[in-house]
């Protein structure tokens, strides 16, 4: 018979998994090329306007309902979790972490490129290459930054203690062909176990918890895909 710490450790496991699959992405870091990146002077580039990211913290009362229920059992765990999550961002004022991601990443592109940034038109949904380059015909390149997992799970073997999980995706389009020029891919987890909040303590005093683990994640990121460029 498994035990309890064993069913927890692989319930967490798929917890990582399913937070991170949200959008079928790409996680491949490919730099931009020195042909591409010439080429890129004195054209123009525009930044994706996302919606917020979803937001979920599983509680470990809802991961054991879904262990009893099966996929049934974790599809509605999944769902309260995230209806939580979007009352606990708007009664904190969280910033959207895309525009965080888009706005420091595209610093780093005009920098390194010589390319010059226009102003998005409208908000992109989609996150497949081809249909967010054409959704984007207004400049020559696009560059496209999301986040793709934002979790908090309960360390398997210190339970009721939580930490964050933060995934995020970078793509550099060329708007009139769709091909993607750069990309990149980055996923921070916290580690502080010794420091780790109960569920409550990820949202007191003003969500302090979630804010500092969701800037060291997004600071990863656009470190990373800055490195891309």
């Amino acid at each position: 018979m498994k035990s309890i710490r064993t069913i927890a450790a692989r319930l967490a496991a798929a917890v990582i998994v399913a937070s991170l699959s949200v959008s079928c992405v790409s996680t491949q870091n490919t730099p931009i090329s020195a042909a591409d990146r010439a080429a890129m002077k004195g054209k123009t580039f525009t930044v994706t306007s996302r919606r917020m990211p979803s937001h979920a913290v599983f509680k470990q009362s809802a991961m054991g309902a879904a262990m009893l229920g099966g996929a049934v059992g974790g599809a509605i765990a999944g769902t309260i979790a995230e209806a939580e999550g979007k009352t606990q961002i708007q009664r904190h004022n969280i910033a959207n972490p895309n525009d965080t991601l888009s706005r420091e990443v595209a610093k780093a592109l005009a920098a390194r490129t010589g390319a010059r940034q226009v102003a998005p038109r409208g908000t992109t949904d989609p996150t497949d290459p081809a249909k967010v380059a054409a959704a984007n015909q207004h400049a020559d390149y696009v560059l496209d930054c999301f986040v793709t997992g934002w979790t908090g799970i309960y360390y398997p073997f210190s339970l009721g203690r939580y930490n964050l999980i933060v995934a995020a995706k970078m793509q550099l389009m060329e708007s009139s062909t769709g091909r993607v020029v750069a990309e990149g891919y980055q996923v921070y987890q916290g580690n502080d176990r010794a420091n780790a909040p109960d569920y409550d303590g990820i949202y007191a005093n003003g969500a302090a918890f979630l804010k500092a683990e969701t800037a060291k994640g997004l600071g990863g990121a656009i470190g990373n895909f800055s490195n891309k460029f």
